[in-house]
């Protein structure tokens, strides 16, 4: 996805008005790539989405390695005790479904389980 892509996505999250987001944080327009070494945090924000990256995309083997993004899923945002839709949100949809087995069940709700 290219960065106008997204630009034009988040105006249409700000556009619907149904999207829990702080806009007073986030302006569609300032969004642009920035290399690490300018920005501090970067780095940490980097080798977090490389666990994600690594647990939804095959190698060329067809193995994927959830073990990294195992490590850091605890202390991802949770909303009711789960974390896919708030601290984790899979984009596209178009994500392998099947890829996501290590995501923690919401709390309550069939086939939920607390995250580990």
């Amino acid at each position: 996805m290219s960065y106008a892509e997204l630009r034009t996505y988040v105006t249409l999250l700000k556009t619907k008005g149904d999207a829990q987001i702080d806009w007073n944080s986030v302006s569609p327009d300032l969004i642009t790539a920035i290399v690490p070494t300018k920005r501090m945090g970067l780095q940490l924000a980097d080798a977090i989405a490389g666990s994600y990256w690594y647990a939804l995309e095959p190698t060329q083997y067809g193995f994927t390695e959830p073990r990294y993004v195992g490590m850091v899923l605890p202390r991802a945002y949770h909303h009711k005790g789960a974390v896919s839709g708030y601290g984790f949100k899979a984009w596209p949809r178009e994500v392998d479904i099947n890829r996501l087995d290590w995501l923690p069940k919401q709390k309550n709700g069939p086939g939920s389980q607390e995250p580990t």
